[in-house]
């Protein structure tokens, strides 16, 4: 039986003889999670390249999931202390967009995650009693970062939940991987939710936040970027506006692009919690773009940043209608 990289390395051998480039590699793997994809281009032995992709996931999740005992459990448990400078970038960056959109988004909403079973127990509503009680222990002034120290510092009560953010700062670090690896391009795709790619066009479709399986609402182009969606098909009320303890419901779904996928993943969470009009300014603010689902008088809308058609190549579906 012939293994996957034996086939690999006969590809590779006889694109060379031929005079040829090394043909596309292309690995999916589950982790963080989700089905992870990564591709690349240009490298006769792509192996290595992929695994070190594939790594830098996993030591994201290592350190930052809440569904196993990791660094961030640990801290949450203890109440802070010395961190990874993965953790220290992802908090602080998380921090930064939490202050930006006025709490929309804020990595210290875990206290609200857990009790709605956001994290593995069955859904359930907070009465007004609980929700107030839990939400005094929520907001991002009540965590801080320390770099000169290497230490995260929370409030009493206080726990954070990265789960928002963390895909995309995976991804940066993945396609950071193929880059040291001398990839011509590369693709890492994290269930849709949070991809980033460079040296090559990618088309990315904008599902039908209603219907599983139904046809795209739209598509876009890019190249160089980060893309990050929220919404849509994940489970119904899953983000939770930080601000009041309820589920947001402004628009259907998000898609951000921005030149990270840190800020791209933090972005579109800020933005399907602020809803259209305050979403769209803050993507402008922030240097970033994006388009935003939702419902007007029953019909179809897109609604996207100033100039993202032209920039994007932005396809729409007969029955969608699109506003800037």
């Amino acid at each position: 039986m012939w293994h996957l990289d034996e086939v690999r390395v006969l590809l590779a051998a006889g694109c060379v003889l031929l005079g040829l480039p090394p043909p596309p590699a292309r690995e999916v793997r589950v982790v963080m999670g989700t089905t992870a994809e990564v591709r690349l281009t240009g490298l006769a032995e792509p192996a290595p390249a992929l695994d070190a992709a594939f790594a830098a996931l996993s030591r994201v999740d290592d350190a930052m999931s809440l569904w196993k005992p990791s660094e961030l459990t640990r801290l949450n448990d203890a109440g802070g202390g010395r961190a990874s400078a993965d953790v220290l970038t992802v908090v602080a960056h998380g921090l930064d967009v939490a202050s930006a959109s006025s709490g929309a988004f804020d990595p210290t909403v875990e206290p609200i995650v857990r009790a709605t079973g956001g994290l593995g127990d069955p859904p359930r509503a907070l009465d007004a009693a609980e929700r107030r009680r839990l939400l005094g222990r929520v907001g991002f002034r009540r965590a801080r970062v320390d770099r000169a120290r290497g230490e995260l510092r929370l409030r009493r009560g206080t726990r954070l939940d990265l789960g928002g953010i963390a895909k995309g700062y995976a991804a940066d670090l993945a396609l950071a991987a193929l880059r040291r690896a001398g990839a011509a391009s590369g693709l890492v795709d994290l269930g849709g939710s949070s991809l980033g790619v460079f040296g090559e066009p990618l088309t990315v479709d904008v599902r039908d936040p209603e219907t599983e399986d139904a046809r795209p609402w739209a598509s876009f182009r890019v190249e160089e970027a980060a893309v990050a969606s929220s919404g849509g098909d994940q489970r119904p009320g899953h983000i939770v506006d930080p601000r009041t303890g309820q589920p947001a419901a402004r628009v259907l779904a998000t898609t951000v692009v921005a030149r990270t996928g840190i800020e791209a993943d933090a972005l579109s969470t800020a933005v399907y919690v602020l809803g259209a009009e305050e979403g769209l300014r803050l993507l402008v603010r922030r240097g970033a773009a994006g388009l935003v689902l939702l419902r007007e008088h029953g019909e179809p809308v897109i609604r996207t940043t100033p100039g993202f058609a032209a920039a994007y190549s932005l396809v729409v579906a007969e029955r969608v209608r699109v506003r800037e």
